[in-house]
This record gives C-alpha cells, sequence and structure tokens, in this order.
C-alpha cells in the first residue's frame, strides 16, 4: 500500500501536475508556480541578495554580520534603526515571540517591502563599525506588478 502510494505521488510530481515559468525584470528574479492539482499559483521574488517572503524583504548580510542593532536608509532618506522594522515585522505577525524565524544567526535584515517598493536602494549597516551595505531594490514594484500579472496572491511566497 505504502509502495503503491509513493509511486502515485512520483506520478503526480512527473506527470505535468505543476508548471513553473521564470521570468527576469530589472535584476529581480520571479518564479511562478502553476499547480494544477490543487489550482493554486505561488510565486518566488528575489534578488541575489534579497528575498522576498510574504510582504516584507530579507537582506543576506553575510556570515559574520550581526544585525540586532542594525541601522538602514531607503535611497536618500533618514537612518532609522532595525529595530523599528522589526516591531512593525512583529506587529504584522512576521515573527513569532520566539524571535527570528528564518536566521537564528542574526545575519540578514528584514523590512516590510512598504519601505522600498518605490526605492532605488537601501544600505544597511550592521554595526557601529562596519560598511554600509549596497542592496539595489529598483524595479520592486515592476515586479510585484508582473506578479500579480501571473496571479500570484498580492503577498508572495
Amino acid at each position: 500500500m505504502l509502495t503503491a502510494a509513493a509511486m502515485a505521488m512520483g506520478l503526480i510530481g512527473s506527470g505535468g501536475w505543476t508548471t513553473t515559468s521564470r521570468y527576469s525584470l530589472d535584476g529581480w528574479r520571479l518564479t511562478v508556480t502553476h499547480d494544477r492539482f490543487s489550482g493554486s499559483v505561488s510565486c518566488s521574488i528575489k534578488t541575489s541578495t534579497v528575498r522576498l517572503v510574504r510582504d516584507t524583504l530579507i537582506f543576506r548580510m553575510g556570515r559574520d554580520a550581526q544585525t540586532a542593532d542594525a541601522k538602514f536608509r531607503v535611497d536618500t532618506g533618514p537612518v532609522m534603526s532595525v529595530r523599528v522594522a522589526l516591531a512593525e515585522d512583529q506587529a504584522r505577525g512576521f515573527f513569532p515571540d520566539r524571535g527570528w524565524i528564518e536566521d537564528p544567526s542574526e545575519t540578514a535584515v528584514a523590512l516590510p517591502a512598504t519601505y522600498a517598493r518605490a526605492a532605488r536602494a537601501v544600505w544597511i549597516r550592521a554595526n557601529i563599525r562596519a560598511r554600509p551595505r549596497y542592496f539595489r531594490v529598483q524595479g520592486l514594484a515592476e515586479v510585484l506588478r508582473a506578479a500579480n500579472g501571473q496571479g500570484c496572491a498580492a503577498r508572495p511566497l
């Protein structure tokens, strides 16, 4: 019985139940997967250093970065603490009470996507001794529109 179920799952996986399309838009990679079995559409939006998870941008700072007290700047706006963004992320339910859900080593920074939707760049400095790091976010609004046009939810996963 278990073997038959495993074989059936293998047939579903290889039988064309899902189709995946990949697009490149202004430095962003959009991957759209249509599941014919459930009728659902899922999306992935990312660059080489930034990933959109629901409506939060995750910026990878590197292995040695300690980002608990990081500061960030969107374009030429004011410098702000990531703690401000963390409070907003928590209020929207992105982080559970236990803390960081994806990177317990705190080597990434999570900012609400609304902070950067119309921006060209986000600068993040992990700590007072670190140099600010540049992240290109230009085109985020366009890739979100393209994702929605492909049937993705307003908050891609």
